[in-house]
């Protein structure tokens, strides 16, 4: 019932810490649903605990990670409880996807929030470049994320259930091992190691970076797939 496709961390650790979850949530009556409210509610909450605290608490950071790891296995445990029990409906998926969503957006936010906020010295005077360091973050992870989904739902209509049948050339080993940088739970636990470390806004900078670099280069690489996908459509037509 999990995700075949997904990326190896997630896949290998997150799902099936997710199936216990699922499991037990089955045997207590808890819907879908509800579940995928947990994930964002200790996701955020995990998050929100730590501001007051402050960045280089160790107790700060056990809080951030088991948290965010926490929250990041229920979403693992949604999916495969709607499918396992025969509770998934059009709504429930869209549900699930606003919850990751608003709860992926909002934790870095409340993080941020907890820290002296991040300037660079123009002369004698500080000017804050947090909320546009943090948008730009945000964004350039977002793009990413819908971009790979949308190639690999609607382009190549894969199945998440199902294990993918292309053929694992060197380029596609590759990718896969580049989406590791973009896999959920090592994004939240570099996230919170760089928090425990006074090095929020550092970590936004470099991972930013990466994510902005990856993206550009899936797009020029998708480019090349899609027209190669085009040619031989015209030369079976």
């Amino acid at each position: 019932m999990h995700g075949r496709q997904s990326i190896w961390v997630t896949r290998n650790v997150s799902y099936r810490f997710g199936a216990v979850l699922a499991l037990l949530a089955s045997k207590m009556g808890v819907t879908p649903n509800m579940i995928s409210i947990l994930s964002a509610s200790i996701t955020v909450i995990s998050a929100c605990l730590v501001i007051g605290m402050g960045q280089e608490s160790w107790l700060a950071g056990v809080i951030l990670i088991v948290g965010l790891q926490l929250g990041y296995a229920f979403d693992c445990a949604d999916g495969p409880l709607a499918r396992a029990t025969g509770q998934g409906s059009s709504f429930g998926s869209l549900s699930d996807k606003m919850a990751d969503l608003s709860s992926g957006m909002i934790f870095p936010c409340a993080l941020a929030y907890g820290t002296d906020g991040y300037h660079v010295m123009v002369g004698s005077t500080p000017i804050s470049m947090g909320l546009g360091l943090l948008t730009l973050f945000l964004t350039a992870r977002a793009t990413l994320c819908v971009l790979m989904w949308l190639k690999e739902s609607v382009i190549h209509k894969s199945d998440r259930l199902r294990e993918d049948k292309r053929r694992k050339n060197l380029w596609w080993r590759l990718k896969k091992t580049m989406s590791l940088y973009i896999d959920e739970p090592i994004y939240r636990l570099a996230i919170a190691l760089a928090w425990c470390a006074g090095l929020f806004w550092e970590f936004i900078m470099i991972y930013g970076a990466g994510i902005a670099l990856i993206t550009f280069v899936y797009i020029v690489s998708s480019k090349k797939e899609m027209d190669a996908m085009d040619r031989e459509k015209v030369l079976r037509s």
